[in-house]
């Protein structure tokens, strides 16, 4: 780090070459941060040599020497500013490798210096894509309508003639499978089916026939409202299961037998489906899984939403909430992208990133095996940064979303913002130093820069609408103090003045003798 800075003491007076004061009264006030570097800079004067050689003398042999010719500034009102410099590198940011998902093999992978937008495909595996779209989160669960699930299985033998798909919603009334061609039906309630129900000779009781009589009523199998909803199997609950049983076009028996019904707490979606038609069935075997509980909700949810909406996705309210509208973005955007139309973005199947990246080297190649979890793509931020490691002792210099100026490499300045410095120092003692990045104002100057080296000014200090003189006006007087020669219409003159901030060569002064817009010598 380099910088500047200069203070310097004040007299009450300081005498002229021919002995009065050209200053009097008393003393002009100091700032109380004002630095002199007046040694560092190499101001050297003695004021009787210097004003006798401004002003011509004798030459000591009876000869007059011809005055040089005398250089002039004018004296000014302006902003001076202090500018600490620290060396930077002008690159991209490295992220975390994109991974594959799944096990299986790469069958397509991004080039190496494409740059991957939000919706845009970064590899696949088993034909299966990884999508990248733009958030702050990284994905850590799968996104679907609840994080709570329940598994059904079945209590009939023989082969699966029908099933539902995944992503449909299934309610009370409705078949959720065929056995043989035999229906499998849903109804609401928490007892898991576990005998079958019917009349008996000395009636059969209990919360699952409460949970029956209650589905058929609800499904509106009592139109009359004639059912005790009991617990009891009544000749009336057979009828009510007979009339249920010729809407679904199976055979009148009255009796509900173990696997035609399958009970669930609520209407749920089908989060997978773990059989197909064709498939042998067998009682306890594993048959769907479906949601259950509250809707899903985060702000994994919430920035997925703003994707799908960016992406020109109609239905979700941005609300972090999985609901239906959330849900019918997520199939149409499967239904593109080539995903399975299920409503469920299995983890891994998306990466959320910041913004678009650039693919900067293949980790595994097409038709490379990989397993769940093997780096792929090895990736970049597109936007390019500039970095440097501020020391601990300057971190009062820099906070997030202060504008700086970068010199470049080919020695022009660019406009910059300061958006991230590390909370955590690196190193030790007093070579501690926090990571600090900062963005271009305008990224098109870094164009083909990469790695390169710049010198990053921050303003450590500045005074504004002072008066000002060249540092190079000021004369050290033997006696003490400080002057500057000042054009009248006799000549040059002597003026006091207190000298202050120093920046750029020009340095504040203040004197009551001294007005903007004269002229001063400078060497």
């Amino acid at each position: 780090m380099t910088g500047r800075a200069m203070t310097a003491p004040t007299d009450d007076a300081a005498p002229g070459v021919d002995g009065t004061d050209v200053y009097e009264g008393p003393a002009a006030p100091k700032r109380s941060r004002v630095w002199w570097w007046i040694g560092g800079i190499g101001l050297v004067a003695v004021v009787a040599i210097a004003v006798l050689a401004l002003l011509g003398g004798n030459s000591g042999d009876g000869t007059t020497d011809t005055v040089a010719a005398l250089t002039f500034e004018e004296v000014v009102r302006t902003d001076l500013v202090q500018m600490d410099s620290f060396d930077g590198t002008l690159g991209t940011e490295t992220g975390d490798p994109v991974v594959s998902p799944i096990s299986g093999t790469v069958t397509t992978t991004a080039e190496v210096g494409t740059m991957v937008e939000q919706g845009d495909v970064f590899l696949t595996v088993n034909n299966e894509p990884v999508v990248l779209l733009y958030g702050d989160l990284p994905a850590y669960r799968t996104l679907t309508a609840t994080d709570e699930t329940m598994t059904l299985s079945g209590a009939k033998s023989g082969v699966i003639t029908e099933i539902v798909a995944a992503g449909e919603t299934i309610e009370q009334g409705d078949v959720l499978y065929r056995v043989n061609g035999e229906p499998v039906v849903v109804m609401y309630g928490d007892i898991p089916a576990y005998r079958a129900l019917r009349d008996l000779s000395e009636n059969l009781t209990g919360p699952d026939v409460l949970q029956l009589e209650q589905a058929l009523v609800a499904l509106g199998y009592d139109p009359d409202a004639l059912a005790a909803v009991d617990e009891e199997f009544t000749d009336y609950t057979q009828t009510m299961v007979e009339r249920w049983q010729e809407d679904l076009g199976v055979e009148e028996t009255g009796e509900v037998a173990l696997g035609d019904v399958i009970f669930i707490p609520e209407a749920s979606e089908i989060l997978s489906v773990d059989v197909a038609v064709g498939d042998s069935a067998n009682s306890g075997q594993p048959i769907v899984t479906i949601s259950t509980g509250d809707p899903l909700r985060g702000d994994d949810v919430l920035q997925l939403e703003e994707a799908l909406v960016a992406l020109g996705y109609d239905g979700p309210v941005v609300d972090g909430v999985w609901d239906s509208g959330t849900k019918a973005a997520v199939l149409a955007w499967q239904a593109d992208v080539g995903l399975e139309e299920d409503g469920v973005i299995d983890l891994g199947a998306v990466v959320f990133l910041a913004s678009t990246v650039r693919v900067n080297e293949v980790l595994a190649s097409v038709g490379s095996a990989v397993t769940a979890g093997t780096p792929v793509l090895g990736i970049s931020s597109a936007d390019q940064f500039v970095t440097f490691d501020l020391p601990a002792a300057d971190q009062g210099l820099v906070v997030v979303g202060q504008e700086v100026i970068i010199e470049m490499p080919d020695g022009s300045d660019a406009g910059g913002k300061v958006v991230e410095i590390d909370s955590v120092a690196t190193g030790g003692g007093g070579n501690a130093t926090f990571g600090v990045k900062i963005v271009l104002d305008d990224p098109s100057v870094a164009v083909g820069l990469d790695e390169a080296p710049v010198d990053v000014e921050i303003i450590s200090d500045s005074v504004s609408n002072v008066m000002a003189v060249p540092v190079s006006a000021l004369v050290a007087l033997a006696e003490g103090g400080y002057a500057v020669e000042v054009q009248t219409a006799t000549g040059p003159q002597l003026v006091a003045v207190d000298p202050g901030f120093y920046a750029d060569g020009l340095v504040e002064v203040e004197s009551d003798s001294l007005n903007v817009g004269d002229m001063v010598v400078v060497p």
